[in-house]
């Protein structure tokens, strides 16, 4: 046994001074063993930009950006529409057999609820009844994004009544339910003035133009959810797209906000 570890000791002398040499450069006899090979630097391209760490070439993976709430609800309505028995025409609130409709008529609506004071002067009082009074064919082209960007605006532009499309720009005060889609310490800075709570409550989706996007400037309101509030401000009346997606046709630049 002896014999033999004098026999090896020359080898494993030169394995150990080796290993040393490749991470030291230096070929001094190392004082502690090192195990395993060393690992390589990454070859950096010339050209290839540096992180933000700045202690890698490496990079960044690019993830796509996550569909926002809006997005969701069209498509959420869309699928709601095609497990239903019949689909092909349009489906107003309550003149369905649906679950969603069946879910609607048993929820509280702002055209139920007690109204806000909302003589304001310099907003005309607009009311959901009135934008969510037409009927609004969803395609699937619409909500899933499949078709021209340019035709799906022009299809579901074509759908907005003269009249509905007459608020585009003006000031206005209207009543909702508040779904909150972007917080700021505890404040909704952003968020969706529905017609009901058939999305809180059921989780059913509403149509596409009894909802509205709305966002406020400054800290945020309060997310007040279990009562209908009035917001006033700047309304949009236009088709939104989100990467070709139908995202909603109402936009509100809130300036105040009401609550009971």
């Amino acid at each position: 046994m002896l014999t033999t570890l004098r026999k090896f000791c020359p080898l494993l002398a030169l394995i150990a001074v080796t290993s040393c040499g490749r991470n030291s450069g230096s070929s001094d006899v190392p004082t502690s063993k090192i195990h395993g090979e060393p690992i390589e630097p990454t070859t950096v391209a010339e050209n290839a930009p540096a992180s933000a760490e700045g202690t890698s070439g490496a990079r960044k993976r690019k993830h796509p950006k996550p569909a926002s709430t809006q997005r969701r609800m069209v498509m959420a309505e869309y699928v709601q529409l095609t497990q239903t028995n019949d689909w092909t025409g349009p489906m107003p609130s309550g003149t369905k057999g649906s679950a969603a409709d069946l879910a609607k008529t048993n929820l509280p609506s702002v055209s139920s609820a007690a109204g806000l004071a909302r003589e304001v002067p310099g907003y005309a009082d607009v009311s959901f009844e009135r934008l969510g009074g037409f009927d609004f064919v969803l395609t699937q082209e619409m909500a899933d994004g499949t078709g021209d960007p340019m035709d799906i605006e022009r299809r579901a532009k074509a759908q907005i009544p003269a009249n509905i499309s007459a608020f585009d720009g003006k000031r206005v005060i209207i009543e909702g339910y508040l779904l909150p889609v972007k917080m700021n310490d505890s404040l909704a800075v952003e968020f969706l003035l529905m017609r009901n709570q058939s999305m809180c409550c059921y989780g059913v989706p509403p149509k596409v133009n009894e909802w509205i996007t709305v966002e406020v400037s400054g800290k945020g309101v309060k997310p007040v959810m279990d009562q209908p509030i009035a917001v006033a401000g700047v309304l949009h009346v236009s088709p939104i797209l989100e990467n070709g997606c139908l995202a909603g046709i109402y936009r509100l630049d809130g300036e105040k906000v009401f609550a009971p």
